[in-house]
């Protein structure tokens, strides 16, 4: 029974009508705004980080600008002519050096106000033969020095090398106790290298450049970062970790994916996780100046704070549509269920039996023409249910009548199924009396065959018995008369040999046809379960059938192999076998001259495929189907019973639990092929 009222699933039906499009069109909306705005974020923060590589870029290159310029300026070479034959490498300098580079200083002074730390001047053979600050690395050579793996040591050494201006990444700097750059280039008089400018970019200038974001995001931060082997470094402050050193190495597995990529060339805008593990909106940038990757990135919950605010309002106008929807769906489906409901107290009401009853007109027009409706079908009703009565008396007594007549009927037939079932017992007693006649007729005709051959035998020893006495009476003759002379004697036991070997030879064919014929019977009496070799079965049923089947012109062939072993009931095979082959003697070559029979057997894993196959006459197309029911014989007026093919198959299906089918071609033969497994349970 349906437990909602009609009531109800209108309330339902137009509050779900009228929610779920909203919820699915502002889910839509939501999905398409986050999607956009996600879109322009990446947009916008591309678009920073493509102009904060371009003002790195351009720092960068005015660095490398000044450090041509400064290598091209007179101040530069005359203070190295000058202090060149001064310098003392790693000694406090001489009164003459300081007085030299007191003329000069103000220069790189001013110089070094332009936004550099240090200015170095370096002489072909690497000497720091010039520096405004004098830390320790003044005075040092810095191609085999202490600092010639620093910064310092590589641009000086492509400047040497390649004649070339360059930069350096931020690295740790000892001397200086922070991270520093540096830049360099050759001082060159006519084509020839006479020393070198290198100057020390001011780490917090560099740092104000990089980290100058504008915009109004506070997660918003820029993170550089280079690599040097299986290691990289920080180039600047990061915002959230001041644990993290500017230029210290860190191993290469603690890089942050959004960095990898930028130094590994990538450009990209994507969501990624940041140093801190937390999800950002990362634009990942190359600077080739500087071999620097660089990340411009903003926190994506910082982001997304306009979504987030779109969706809470969302969310409020949801639930506010939701109740106004919940406050007119239980109008309406008050409204509409409530004429229905007076209806269906009406219905229940004539239900119990209250036919007078009619229904009030109200609710709308169609509640109306129903109702109306309805009090026309209830009159009907009342008119049709004073006439079923009357039908329902008079169908009650033709269906008393039919139910006696059916019982009657019954008692009939259930007479009929006992004479029936009597029936059948007694066809199935004939059916099994003439089957074991048919086993007798087979066995009896075997003893016919036997007793024939057996008589050839003996009357052979009977007729050699009586010549061995007349023998030996005409040696006792001669013996009396004394003439017995050895050649008599010779000639008397040649003759007994040849009489003595006559009567071995029979009597041993006697004795043969006896015990094949003696297990033969055995076995086919056997009711117990052995094993033997399946090819001497049928070598001894062979023999014993010899009497039957050498009087058909056929050649039966043993082609089964010696080594398969049977554990079940001789018997039932010698009845099978016996069957199948004197049914081909009787059936396949009738009007042939010769005929070949031969049995096979195979073994197959545990299961024994056993062939009887002749090159008779093959069975008519029309009888395959029938050849094994009960009866069913071509020579009905020639002295078949039609069992014996029967018999064999319910041998191989009952006792052997196994299969048989039957091949045939008129004119060519026929083969039966039977399935078992070569032991029974």
């Amino acid at each position: 029974m349906n437990q909602y009222t009609l009531s109800k699933k209108l309330f339902i039906w137009i509050f779900l009508s009228t929610i779920v499009p909203v919820v699915v069109l502002t889910t839509i909306y939501l999905v398409s705004f986050r999607a956009s705005l996600l879109s322009q974020e990446k947009e916008h923060l591309s678009q920073l980080a493509d102009k904060k590589v371009e003002q790195v870029e351009v720092y960068i290159s005015q660095r490398i600008d000044d450090a041509q310029l400064l290598s091209k300026s007179v101040q530069s070479e005359q203070l190295l002519a000058d202090l060149i034959p001064l310098y003392k490498h790693k000694q406090k300098q001489t009164q003459a050096y300081y007085l030299k580079e007191k003329i000069h200083r103000s220069f790189f002074q001013d110089f070094k106000e332009r936004g550099y730390f240090d200015i170095f001047l370096i002489s072909p053979e690497g000497d720091i033969v010039f520096s405004l600050i004098h830390e320790s690395d003044f005075a040092t050579n810095i191609y085999r020095g202490e600092y010639r793996n620093s910064g310092l040591g590589s641009v000086v050494k492509r400047a040497s090398y390649f004649l070339e201006a360059s930069s350096s990444s931020f690295e740790y700097y000892s001397p200086s106790g922070e991270a520093a750059a540096f830049v360099a280039a050759p001082i060159l008089r006519a084509g020839k290298l006479i020393g070198i400018v290198a100057l020390q970019v001011d780490y917090n200038i560099i740092q104000d450049v990089t980290l100058d974001l504008g915009g109004s995001k506070e997660s918003r931060e820029v993170v550089v970062a280079s690599k040097h082997g299986n290691y990289f470094s920080y180039q600047t402050r990061v915002k959230y970790d001041p644990s993290i050193e500017v230029g210290r190495e860190l191993p290469i597995a603690e890089l942050p994916y959004p960095l990898y990529k930028a130094m590994g060339g990538e450009r990209s805008t994507a969501v990624e996780l940041d140093y801190r593990n937390v999800k950002v909106i990362a634009a990942s940038r190359y600077l080739p100046s500087m071999h620097w990757g660089m990340v411009f990135k903003e926190d994506y919950s910082e982001a997304m704070q306009v979504f987030d605010r779109l969706m809470y309002f969302s969310i409020a106008a949801l639930v506010s549509i939701s109740f106004g929807a919940l406050i007119l769906a239980r109008y309406l489906g008050q409204a509409v269920a409530k004429p229905l409901v007076n209806m269906t107290k009406a219905t229940r009401a004539i239900a119990q039996g209250d036919m007078d009853l009619t229904v009030e007109l109200e609710g709308f027009k169609e509640s109306f023409e129903l109702a109306e409706s309805f009090n026309k079908m209830s009159g009907r009703l009342k008119d049709a249910r004073n006439n079923l009565e009357h039908k329902v008396i008079e169908r009650t007594f033709e269906l008393e009548q039919e139910m006696k007549l059916r019982k009657k009927n019954e008692m009939d037939l259930e007479n009929s199924y006992l004479e029936i079932n009597r029936s059948m017992l007694h066809l199935k007693t004939a059916q099994d009396q003439l089957i074991e006649s048919e086993k007798m007729a087979s066995l009896g005709s075997l003893v016919a065959g036997i007793a024939h051959e057996i008589n050839t035998p003996l009357g052979i020893a009977i007729t050699s018995n009586g010549v061995l006495k007349s023998t030996l009476n005409e040696m006792e003759k001669d013996l009396n008369n004394k003439t017995l002379t050895q050649g008599v004697f010779k000639e008397h036991l040649i003759k007994m040999n040849e009489i003595e070997s006559l009567l071995d030879n029979n009597l041993g064919r006697t004795v043969t046809l006896v015990k094949n014929f003696k297990q033969v019977a055995v076995d086919q009496t056997n009711l117990h379960k052995a094993k033997f070799y399946l090819f001497e079965l049928v070598e001894s049923l062979l023999a014993s059938l010899l009497p039957e089947t050498k009087r058909h012109p056929v050649e039966i062939i043993n082609d089964v192999r010696d080594d398969i072993v049977i554990d079940s009931y001789s018997g039932d095979f010698y009845q099978l076998l016996t069957n199948l082959i004197l049914n081909a003697m009787v059936h396949a070559f009738e009007g042939k001259e010769k005929g070949k029979l031969i049995i096979s057997a195979r073994l197959k894993g545990d299961i024994v495929t056993l062939s009887v196959s002749d090159d008779g006459n093959g069975i008519p197309e029309e009888s395959l189907s029938s050849i094994f029911e009960p009866f069913f014989t071509t020579r009905r007026g020639a002295g078949g019973s039609g069992l014996g093919l029967s018999i064999v198959h319910n041998i191989v299906k009952q006792k052997l639990k196994g299969d048989i089918e039957v091949h045939s071609t008129i004119n060519k033969g026929t083969e039966f092929v039977v399935r078992f497994a070569n032991s029974l349970p």
